[in-house]
């Protein structure tokens, strides 16, 4: 077999059912062994790299698995750059497999090669594991460590470069093993770090549960809600932890850094803070005082102690620590009892953007909303309910327009079967847009929202506070119902609110790729 069949025998064996990107030469032999095995899996193409990489993105969200994107050396990884950026930020799980020239020019200038860049140099600070592959026979345990590290720990985005000779290399069957699915590790809490924990939980009578992305990358929510359950104690999430409870459920007070969840924090006596990192989103630029003793459980160790100091810290899989201290702890009888109750209904019933109110009525519950950086997108994230962990995509730190249609279409191809919409801004939709085209060659019937006010909405205000207009947020835009009709989507446009929630209705109704533009007026 070649190198490039070898590859993705490796691939199949890692379960990999879905990539995402766009071919060239120097991957040539991977694309001739995955016409071969195009049953087995799916390869979508993309019209520009970031977006694979965004498409990559979603799908590893939604799933919770690893996402793929691949493309060529060079100008095609550094178009993916703002991808693998946002998945590195976001912790996901995206491989990024691209090409590099003959292994005999590893030591040459890539400033003057043929798709020429230093790819390991170029990626180092946006990935936690890079493999460069020179030789047929590095095919396979690349491919398992590369796995290893996305399955294990803190999931963040891995690179893997394969030169072209290593993928037209021949080896014979017998003369190489394919490792088997590498799950990687799941390390659990030491006996001792669970007495430890199970003795701060005990001494505190209002135990609060503030639950991190972590929760969601490891698909924890029911080992959550039975620790709250036990407990009887409120949930909070982060931003990027949203869905990790479902926000209708009684022990949720949603999104945390609202006035509930800070309310509860001050009467608590406890903060068990589960697969989080602190950031400066959810503590507001590390303003929030933690007075009372914090038990801390995430993944990676240089997280524990690193903003705020654990009275017990434990570097584990959260999904498993959470089962070991759930089958150590009793029910109590106590706890926050009626003002838990009263908690939820203050975060429950607090005052919502009436767009996102509809949006959310017209969604099935287990529909999934990507959300690209926008005004009413802010919104979303204290205002949307979201009812599990995958439902809810979005770039909360390193702010990546774009990825609204994009993380969109990755999770559709991850969940064929259930309904996903991607709310946009004029300015985010118009980075990504030619990804319609990509929607429509596979008949994903994504609903794209594009709140179109001709402006860069959110600078905009802030030019205003500053220097009382506006510079350079101002533009141009097409008409997007003609737009989306050119590409073979649907197009509506809403110009009264009230029109809102019928079309969006009438567009998850179809089975083809839908926009709806809804026409604001400028903000400044």
């Amino acid at each position: 077999m070649t190198g490039g069949e070898l590859f993705v025998e490796c691939l199949k064996a890692q379960g990999v059912k879905d990539i995402f990107g766009i071919p060239g030469g120097h991957l040539d032999p991977v694309y001739e062994s995955l016409y071969k095995n195009r049953d087995t899996i799916h390869h979508y193409v993309g019209r520009h790299e970031g977006g694979c990489a965004f498409m990559a993105d979603g799908y590893a969200r939604a799933t919770g698995e690893v996402g793929v994107c691949m493309t060529v050396p060079g100008p095609g990884a550094a178009n993916a750059a703002i991808g693998i950026g946002e998945a590195y930020t976001a912790c996901s799980p995206v491989l990024l497999v691209t090409g590099q020239n003959p292994s005999h020019l590893a030591k040459k200038d890539p400033g003057k090669m043929f798709h020429g860049l230093d790819q390991k140099a170029a990626f180092a600070t946006m990935t936690k594991h890079i493999e460069l592959v020179h030789n047929i026979r590095e095919i396979p345990g690349a491919v398992n460590r590369a796995f290893g590290a996305l399955r294990s720990g803190r999931p963040r985005p891995v690179l893997i470069e394969l030169a072209t000779d290593a993928l037209r290399a021949e080896i014979n069957d017998a003369d190489v093993s394919i490792p088997p699915m590498n799950k990687g590790l799941r390390p659990g809490a030491s006996p001792d770090e669970i007495s430890e924990a199970i003795g701060l939980i005990e001494k505190a009578e209002r135990p609060f549960i503030f639950a991190g992305g972590g929760i969601c990358h490891t698909r924890a929510t029911e080992e959550l809600l039975e620790l709250a359950r036990l407990l009887g104690a409120p949930v909070a999430t982060s931003a990027k932890a949203k869905g990790a409870i479902p926000e209708d459920s009684a022990y949720s007070l949603r999104v945390f850094n609202n006035p509930t969840t800070h309310t509860a924090l001050k009467e608590s006596d406890l903060l068990i803070a589960i697969g989080t990192r602190f950031t400066y989103r959810d503590t507001g630029n590390w303003s929030l005082k933690i007075n009372q003793p914090l038990l801390h459980i995430e993944a990676d160790p240089a997280e524990i102690n690193r903003d705020y100091p654990a009275a017990v810290g434990i570097s584990a899989n959260p999904k498993v620590v959470l089962q070991q201290l759930n089958a150590e702890l009793k029910e109590r009888s106590d706890g926050w009892g009626e003002r838990l109750r009263e908690l939820h209904r203050q975060a429950a019933y607090a005052e919502r953007s009436p767009i996102i109110e509809q949006l959310r009525a017209a969604m099935p519950l287990d529909a999934i909303l990507s959300v690209d950086v926008n005004i009413t997108g802010y919104a979303a994230t204290q205002d949307f309910t979201v009812y599990g962990p995958g439902m809810y995509i979005w770039s909360g730190i390193s702010v990546a327009m774009g990825i609204g249609l994009t993380g969109a279409i990755g999770a559709q191809v991850a969940h064929p079967d259930r309904k996903v919409v991607a709310l946009c801004g004029d300015g985010g939709f118009l980075m990504n847009s030619p990804e319609l085209a990509t929607a429509v060659k596979y008949n994903l019937p994504v609903v794209t929202i594009v709140m179109n006010d001709n402006t860069f909405s959110s600078i905009a205000r802030t030019q205003v506070d500053r220097f009382g207009t506006g510079l350079g947020v101002d533009v141009v835009n097409p008409d997007f119902v003609k737009f989306a009709e050119s590409f073979g989507a649907a197009g509506f446009c809403v110009e009264d609110e009230a029109d809102f929630k019928p079309t969006v209705d009438k567009a998850l109704t179809l089975d083809k790729p839908s926009l709806i533009e809804v026409v604001k007026r400028k903000q400044y």
